[in-house]
């Protein structure tokens, strides 16, 4: 078995949760749970942790989802075809060099600057252009506009590292079988039953109206933020371990009144300007089993 100790995320994700592990990890890291589910899998920190802190075991009836098809479609490649996804990214680091960023981003959507139609990027291919735009845009953003184009700009990196070989290797022995790695609605997913752990990390609820961005795939408003409290409320009811990241705005308070909320400080890193980057705090939300309450 692959030891798992030195496996980064693949991806750089803004709102990644690498950095706050040890804030989380303190209310996972004595618990045995059945097994682990994560609706908003994004970069996976907490999934390689609780492989690293609970066992490799997990994995092998671990849950990972999404609704990013081509998020899952990514990990699913990571998953079965490592070596071809490697090769991949290596020959469009090559077209990166000759061409630029954009022309990556526009075959990546299909569509170039002028509005006029690409040959748009397919299969395994595609992810690997997910991967190289993902490590070469602004800050790891992953942002789509109305249109469903991924519009983030090119980030000033002189020579970026796209592929870690050996890394992506890691991270496709740990990944879960390839059936649990799933592209559904975060309360569509089947089998989560009492004493197994699910991690919540949805779109953070904008803690003011200018500081969110558009979206990452759909809307996630208050709408879907009270859906989502539900839901959390239902497998707590059931006697799962439940947890939850969200903002620290008064509407997020408000609707999780009734569990336990921590707050903790996380240094954000979106301002293109080293200097002007902050940090803010946010919320960790947990079920009642979590505290042993029940």
């Amino acid at each position: 078995m692959t030891s798992n100790q030195e496996v980064k995320p693949v991806l750089k994700w803004a709102g990644g949760k690498r950095k706050l592990v040890p804030e989380i990890k303190q209310y996972y890291k004595s618990l045995k749970p059945k097994k682990y589910i994560e609706p908003f899998f994004g970069g996976g920190a907490v999934y390689l942790d609780i492989l690293k802190t609970l066992g490799t075991k997990y994995k092998e009836t671990a849950i990972i989802n999404d609704v990013n098809q081509d998020l899952i479609e990514l990990y699913r490649n990571i998953k079965i075809s490592p070596k071809e996804l490697i090769y991949h990214c290596k020959k469009l680091e090559k077209d990166y060099k000759k061409k630029g960023y954009y022309f990556i981003r526009d075959k990546f959507n299909g569509v170039n600057k002028d509005g006029n139609k690409e040959k748009k990027y397919q299969g395994i291919e595609r992810s690997a252009a997910l991967i190289l735009i993902n490590r070469t845009c602004f800050n790891g953003l992953y942002r789509v506009n109305r249109s469903g184009l991924f519009n983030v700009p090119k980030g000033d990196y002189k020579n970026p590292t796209i592929i870690d070989d050996k890394n992506l290797y890691k991270l496709s022995s740990l990944l879960p079988k390839y059936e649990n790695i799933r592209c559904q609605e975060f309360d569509e997913i089947k089998n989560i039953n009492k004493g197994d752990l699910v991690y919540f990390d949805p779109p953070y609820h904008p803690l003011n109206q200018t500081s969110s961005f558009t979206s990452y795939s759909g809307a996630f408003g208050k709408v879907e933020q009270t859906r989502l409290r539900n839901y959390f409320n239902v497998l707590n009811e059931k006697g799962v371990y439940v947890i939850l990241s969200n903002s620290s705005s008064p509407f997020i308070k408000e609707l999780y009144k009734e569990f336990t909320i921590k707050k903790i400080y996380a240094k954000r890193s979106i301002n293109s300007k080293a200097d002007k980057r902050s940090g803010v705090h946010e919320f960790i939300i947990l079920g009642d089993h979590i505290l042993n309450k029940k």
